[in-house]
């Protein structure tokens, strides 16, 4: 691991004994035209000589480089974008480089275990340094650096109170709820009610929060290995009521000091070491624009562990059909958009994956904000034809949300049938209750991959769209 300045250089030593020069040639780091926040930071490498563009995280897996692989964890902009936890990520220059020997693992020996016991990317995540997508219905559109918050690790999105999580590495419990132990320094996480954090023999931390519950099983300064239980999936603690884990990990940074680690690829290597032959589709992360600016629709973060991709397909929001790894699309009203990507392997798989598109109003006019909402289903894996499955809805309202609490979620099983329900978010800062959560259940007579769509319309006339994807036994995608 690596922290450099523009200019600087340094050598890093391969698993063989061969070195490679690895110089920071120049950051960029592109502010978007709505918001004015960094949302595709990138860095100009030079590997002996050799010169590449490198994305800064956003589910991006490193890339290989004149025989080393790199990948950029994060950039200076955007480290000190995150007001809450300065120092975070214990950046004192201008880039986080990480270089790996180009065939061998990510992690370690042994790849962390998956820590949600869900399909990967079930519900909306929000992963490796994405610009927050909860409360962006919120804000307006001056100092976006004051409100806005820049997301760090990782957000697994998921079913309330319902999907276990577990230890993705083993270590001490360091933290147990509301009780920590005495020499915990609180860097990767301190003690709050709906959190636990291990911490390994080597100085990494692993937290988890916003858990529903905590495994009684876990006691504080006992060990538990990778994969025992540590709780239940939910939106407590400073959740902003989205139903998730997040998964921090943290660590002894060039600096000296210990920050934040940019997790996304060691979660990718856990899944696969888990789901051998894995096709992951990959349209995030979510993207924000102005009313008729055109975006970019990008599914080249798609994944085929053991076989090619040889097909990805656009289902867009206007009903057009687009082929190819990139898309583009514009909108001509303020809404939370859904856009589908299909993407198909070597092999006969087939993988879908959905890009949420939160469009703004130009002028950052309150009345004109759309709501944005959260979809989860449980379970994810291992359904049968005609067994009954659950599903949740939240919607959420930005500025007065009290005057656009109307309406009700319409709901799209993508197998012909169709329901409503309604459900509701309390302004910031106040508490989450199970009410808010509309939920239905339903069953699949046939095997098959089925497109749920859910759309609420707020009291002034935008709608919000959430998407995703059941997989009915009997269906190729793994």
């Amino acid at each position: 691991m690596l922290d450099l300045a523009t200019g600087e250089s340094a050598e890093v030593t391969l698993r063989e004994g061969t070195s490679r020069r690895i110089t920071l040639v120049a950051v960029h780091e592109p502010r978007d035209a709505v918001r004015g926040v960094i949302r595709f930071p990138s860095v100009t490498v030079e590997v002996d000589g050799e010169r590449a563009v490198v994305p800064a995280a956003l589910y991006h897996m490193p890339q290989a480089i004149n025989g080393v692989r790199i990948a950029c964890s994060v950039t200076r902009g955007v480290a000190e974008s995150v007001k809450r936890m300065k120092d975070i990520y214990a950046l004192d220059k201008d880039a986080r480089i990480r270089c790996w020997d180009p065939d061998g693992p990510l992690f370690g020996p042994e790849p962390l275990v998956y820590p949600a016991r869900q399909r990967w990317c079930a519900s909306l995540t929000q992963m490796a340094n994405e610009r927050c997508f909860a409360n962006a219905c919120e804000a307006p559109l001056v100092k976006p650096d004051e409100y806005l918050y820049y997301h760090y690790g990782l957000d697994i999105g998921g079913y309330d109170k319902a999907v276990p999580v577990v230890a993705a590495h083993g270590g001490q419990v360091a933290v147990r709820g509301e009780e920590q132990l005495a020499d915990h320094d609180g860097v990767g996480g301190s003690a709050r009610y709906d959190r636990v954090v291990i911490r390994d023999d080597t100085g990494w931390r692993y937290l988890y929060s916003h858990l529903d519950m905590i495994d009684p099983t876990i006691a504080l300064g006992c060990r538990v290995e990778a994969g025992a239980p540590i709780g239940v999936l939910g939106k407590e603690g400073a959740s902003g009521g989205w139903s998730h884990l997040h998964f921090g990990m943290a660590s002894p940074q060039p600096s000296g000091r210990c920050g934040e680690v940019e997790g996304y690829p060691f979660l990718v290597e856990a899944y696969l070491h888990e789901h051998p032959g894995a096709l992951l589709a990959c349209a995030r992360p979510h993207l924000v624009a102005a009313v008729g600016e055109r975006v970019t629709l990008d599914g080249s973060r798609s994944l085929c562990d053991g076989a090619e991709i040889v097909a990805w397909t656009w289902t867009l929001h206007d009903g057009r059909i687009a082929e190819g790894v990139r898309a583009e699309a514009s909108y001509d009203v303020e809404g939370m958009y859904s856009e589908m990507l299909t993407v198909a392997d070597s092999r006969g798989q087939t993988d879908v994956d959905f890009c949420p598109v939160l469009v703004l109003p130009r002028d950052g006019d309150p009345a004109r904000t759309p709501p944005a909402m959260q979809l989860a289903t449980y379970p994810t894996t291992g359904i049968t034809p005609g067994q009954p499955v659950a599903f949740k809805a939240r919607t959420f309202f930005g500025r007065g949300f009290e005057a656009n609490m109307a309406g009700e979620e319409h709901w799209d099983f993508g197998d012909g049938t169709a329901a409503i329900t309604c459900s509701g978010a309390p302004g910031r800062g106040s508490l989450c209750f199970d009410t808010e959560f509309g939920e239905r259940w339903h069953a699949y007579s046939r095997p098959g991959c089925y497109v749920v769509t859910v759309r609420r319309t707020g009291a002034n006339g935008l709608v919000a769209t959430a998407q995703l994807a059941v997989h009915v036994d009997g269906y190729s995608a793994l």
